[in-house]
């Protein structure tokens, strides 16, 4: 049977430390050599409340701010305004040059992410069909059709972060990712 690229995803509630736990996992990665590639979701905060977010390219190292409460648009993330010109011009090109170049693909908050707009939602679905190892990271609670999609294919494995886990999680993943653990 041929060997299919293990997909990972990482979920926890608003506020947990996904995005921490996946920078840990890169930075291991690119240790090792690995090529990752793929994006990172930053939050604002302003007073403890979230004002904004932004994407960073892993491989441009480019960051922009694409969604805050000043932007006017029809398409929101928690009631927040995204540039959806500003998603696409990084998102898009960062996922084709990872499926291109990439040892591991990493898109961070996917949920968040997915809903904004047909041309994301088809590029990260394009990122996640296509077989190479990929972490994600997903709200915990979430209701949307691809975060199920994602839940219930062979290849993923979905680890759950607590405060508990949080320094061992990204060790488990990394040997997922690499076969030495089963499901």
């Amino acid at each position: 049977m041929e060997k299919v690229a293990v997909k990972v995803g990482i979920t926890g509630p608003t506020g947990s430390i996904k995005t921490e736990v996946l920078r840990k996992i890169i930075d291991i990665l690119e240790k090792e050599g690995r090529i990752v590639q793929g994006v990172l979701v930053g939050e604002i905060s302003n007073n403890g409340k979230v004002s904004g977010y932004t994407l960073f390219d892993l491989n441009t190292k480019k960051k922009v701010l694409f969604a805050e409460q000043s932007i006017i648009s029809r398409v929101k993330i928690d009631r927040i305004g995204v540039d959806t010109r500003l998603l696409e011009e990084i998102l898009i090109p960062s996922l084709v040059k990872a499926r291109e170049a990439a040892d591991y693909i990493v898109i961070d908050e996917i949920g968040k992410l997915e809903g904004t707009t047909k041309a994301v939602q088809k590029e990260i679905n394009n990122t996640l069909e296509f077989d190479k190892p990929i972490v994600v990271t997903l709200h915990k609670k979430s209701r949307n059709p691809v975060l199920q999609e994602i839940r219930s294919l062979e290849s993923v494995r979905v680890f759950d972060l607590t405060p508990i886990n949080k320094n061992i999680l990204p060790f488990r993943v990394l040997r997922v990712l690499k076969g030495e653990e089963g499901s």
